[in-house]
């Protein structure tokens, strides 16, 4: 679905696939919708094991969740993710899906990551829902700003380093913020 959800047909899809024909496409399928869902599904995972579930070696539970939220935003970059996550994931599978998908894939992770950061007195104690949900929110906002802007890597250069302030006000103590 390179050109977007909305600017591919089936026929598209089956003769870029190679699945023959519609009937086949519909035997895997029950429509485009489930399809791009299963893509989603595939482009989250990826997202998600290449920024966050893949710590550099040696990282503590502080320099897993800085790496991996700004690998989150380096991938903003990606044409698969700005147009897979960012632009029509929210209106194709709808606010509630989406995050559903998210809770049991990139949003568990970090939210493992703030329990153990907190546990590990590296970030003050609060509740760990709010918090991870707080910083979610921030990353895929400044993700947008990344997918949309003229000059991406300007903008992702810039989101970067608000996104080390904020990061940097949660921590105990001056901290080093950990990037790709």
């Amino acid at each position: 679905m390179e050109h977007g959800f909305f600017n591919t047909s089936i026929g598209d899809l089956v003769a870029k696939s190679g699945v023959g024909t519609r009937g086949a496409f519909y035997h895997h399928f029950k429509d485009k919708a489930e399809l791009f869902r299963a893509v989603f599904e595939d482009v989250e995972n990826d997202l998600t094991l290449r920024s966050i579930a893949t710590p550099p070696p040696g990282t503590d539970p502080w320099e897993r969740l800085t790496s991996g939220l700004h690998g989150f935003l380096e991938a903003a970059t990606e044409p698969a993710v700005q147009r897979v996550i960012l632009v029509d994931g929210p209106v194709v599978l709808g606010w509630q899906t989406l995050r559903e998908i998210q809770e049991g894939n990139s949003i568990a992770l970090i939210n493992e990551l703030v329990r153990e950061a907190i546990a590990e007195g590296i970030i003050d104690d609060q509740p760990v829902g709010e918090l991870t949900h707080m910083l979610v929110a921030a990353l895929e906002e400044a993700s947008r700003l990344v997918a949309h802007a003229a000059n991406p890597a300007r903008a992702r250069r810039r989101a970067a380093k608000v996104l080390d302030r904020l990061l940097l006000s949660f921590a105990v103590a001056p901290r080093k913020v950990l990037r790709r």
